[in-house]
């Protein structure tokens, strides 16, 4: 059966896999001809009963299980019929009437980009002719990166993620989650001018994302080497024993305590267990006395000592000098007999402050991102990356399997290298009045 050219009777064949067929007559029966026998046709009309079984429990909800817009169905004999195969994300086009006057205007634009330049070069400046052709040049290449710009807005996606597919792909009853690992980067370098508050939000929103804990670990890289940052991240670790366990039991959106707390919903929609009320007061009353820990430890901060910091057994702390120190790595979350108040396990958290040496060009950030690989290749080695800044705290739980659902697609994950998340910013102006959302860049020109 290595080709699929030849079977013996008797056997089973998956009928995806194209078989060259001899000629045969209509009138004869097909077990005459060596393809099969009976019991091969009675396990294909099984095999086929099971498919459409299968479908029903994959179908997406308002979804047509892949079929065209238009309703129709699906041709039974796709080879695509089983749920292992069934894609996991797909594209929504943009109606017509939506892009097409856009791409009117875009060709508009483009006849007089034509006839400006037709004007400009059947024109030029005889007393002032290099301004004129050092201009022109200016220009040419202005209109070239503006077409260059138009090809992404010519054709724009949209992307719909298949969940339920990937957790029957992946996640079968009974058995071991069988999703990738996620190793997740912070990078932080001042903790006066990136507050720990937040950093301590970002991480928390990491350690309770909707994703299986023995696969997520935190990074959390300290290139200032802050003992601010140290201390605070040791609190933080300590609050997440009682916040993770609080986000998955009543599903909590988003998972950042501070964004959580402060916006203006109904905190009670669609909360049907009788103890949500109570565990949120007690959680927030948590989150409170979290917040002026954190803000003791940046008071504190603000006074160094003379002599630099010193650790509780004594000893200097190693980061006294930020420009010349060893490499500083603590586990926080992770190991063996920390779990949260509930008694499940927690996902990784470490932190990590590469060695730095006098005279030595340490490439900021991405010499931080290289250190945070170097350990993260030792204590959990994901085969994916997560890399966030200090301030992007994670507002969809389900981010991580909503990007596996690329990644891992059976039939186009091999040929995706990476997935890009839109931001979205919190504490604008109604306005937006100096276009901090970058709302033309992650909304138009990202599709």
């Amino acid at each position: 059966m290595g080709h699929g050219n030849r079977v013996h009777p008797m056997s089973y064949t998956d009928p995806s896999i194209p078989l060259q067929h001899r000629p045969m007559v209509p009138r004869k029966d097909i077990a005459v001809y060596g393809y099969g026998s009976v019991s091969w046709k009675d396990r294909m009309e099984e095999w086929k009963k099971k498919q459409n079984e299968k479908l029903q429990v994959v179908k997406h909800e308002g979804g047509n299980d892949g079929g065209n817009l238009d309703g129709e169905e699906l041709d039974a004999d796709l080879p695509m019929m089983d749920e292992g195969r069934q894609p996991l994300s797909r594209k929504l086009p943009i109606p017509s009437s939506k892009i097409n006057p856009y791409r009117l205007v875009i060709i508009v634009r483009l006849a007089i980009l034509g006839l400006f330049f037709h004007y400009r070069l059947l024109h030029p400046v005889r007393v002032a002719y290099g301004l004129w052709l050092t201009s022109v040049i200016c220009e040419i290449w202005f209109a070239v990166s503006w077409i260059l710009d138009q090809f992404p807005k010519w054709y724009p996606i949209e992307r719909e993620t298949y969940l339920d597919r990937l957790f029957l792909r992946y996640e079968k009853e009974g058995k071991l989650s069988e999703l990738a690992s996620v190793d997740i980067f912070v990078s932080t370098v001042d903790p006066m001018k990136e507050p720990p508050l937040i950093t301590a939000n970002t991480v928390l929103s990491i350690l309770a994302v909707d994703y299986p804990v023995d696969k997520v670990a935190c990074y959390v890289s300290d290139d200032g080497a802050a003992m601010l940052t140290f201390e605070a991240l040791s609190e933080t670790s300590e609050f997440a024993r009682k916040w993770v366990p609080f986000c998955k039991k009543f599903n909590i959106e988003p998972r950042a305590p501070e964004w959580y707390f402060t916006q203006k919903i109904d905190y009670l929609k669609d909360k049907v267990h009788p103890t949500f009320v109570r565990e949120r007061r007690a959680v927030k009353r948590e989150y409170e006395e979290f917040k002026v820990r954190i803000n003791g430890l940046v008071a504190t901060a603000q006074k160094v000592p003379e002599d630099g910091w010193t650790m509780q057994d004594g000893t200097p702390w190693p980061g006294n000098s930020v420009h010349d120190h060893p490499r500083m790595i603590q586990v926080f979350l992770g190991h063996s007999g920390v779990r949260d108040v509930e008694g499940n396990e927690l996902p990784c958290l470490v932190y990590v402050s590469r060695e730095k040496r006098l005279g030595f060009e340490h490439h900021k950030k991405a010499g931080a991102m290289n250190a945070l690989i170097r350990v993260s290749a030792v204590l959990s080695n994901a085969p994916y990356l997560l890399n966030v800044d200090c301030d992007h705290y994670i507002n969809n739980s389900k981010a991580l399997r909503e990007a596996m659902c690329f990644l891992m697609d059976p039939i186009s994950g091999k040929k995706v290298c990476y997935v890009q998340f839109p931001q979205r910013f919190d504490g604008i102006d109604r306005h937006d009045r100096y276009s901090n959302r970058n709302v033309v860049f992650f909304d138009i020109n990202m599709k």
